[in-house]
């Protein structure tokens, strides 16, 4: 039995997934943000038929699109089982602790539909800015045109009511990067929602 096999039922929407990768860009986002994870993404579970699914938003997948039945380039989403035995990095668990009301499915769902088929961020700039918030400065603005993967999570999450929006005096979530969804990380939630620590699913 793997440690994702271990974990699998007690998987819920909005639990955070992070990877350690071996690229190029994944290097400078953990040199970035001093931390080990370069992508993160959210469990979405599907009760009927039972399915554990990740969504995410990557420049390139070795698995499909769940509901495309295709690989889709972007924001996508996909078995998790599948990209877990095709990732070739560290990959760990954190569980959201949160009442999953209709409005925070609602919200999701509202979300997902407005974002299908967005392509992965074009401006590598704008990732580099929000890993890197010295000299250089942060992002001054957002733009859902195209996302990287920690804006894709950051904004799912403010769309559940679990993470302040900019308006409200929250940040971009473009100046979010894995880190903030890590142990690490000084993430603030609402709604009395708590992440649990780091669970190992992967290791290499």
């Amino acid at each position: 039995m793997t440690e994702y096999d271990k974990h699998r039922n007690s998987l819920e929407t909005g639990d955070i997934i992070l990877f350690s990768g071996p690229g190029i860009l994944s290097a400078g986002i953990k040199l970035g943000s001093l931390c080990k994870w370069s992508h993160v993404g959210m469990v979405v579970r599907v009760q009927n038929p039972d399915i554990a699914l990740i969504y995410q938003a990557t420049p390139s997948t070795a698995v499909k699109d769940f509901f495309l039945k295709k690989e889709n380039p972007g924001v996508q989403i996909n078995v998790l089982s599948h990209v877990i035995e095709t990732y070739p990095g560290d990959i760990s668990l954190r569980k959201l602790n949160v009442e999953r009301t209709q409005e925070f499915l609602d919200g999701l769902s509202a979300f997902r539909k407005e974002i299908q088929g967005r392509p992965f961020e074009e401006s590598k700039w704008e990732i580099i800015l929000a890993a890197y918030d010295g000299p250089f400065g942060s992002n001054q603005e957002e733009d859902l045109s195209s996302l990287f993967c920690s804006e894709l999570i950051a904004e799912a999450y403010q769309r559940m009511g679990l993470l302040l929006g900019d308006e409200a005096g929250g940040k971009l979530s473009n100046e979010f990067t894995p880190r903030d969804f890590s142990e690490k990380g000084k993430i603030e939630l609402l709604l009395g929602a708590t992440l649990d620590l780091e669970i190992p699913l992967k290791k290499t």
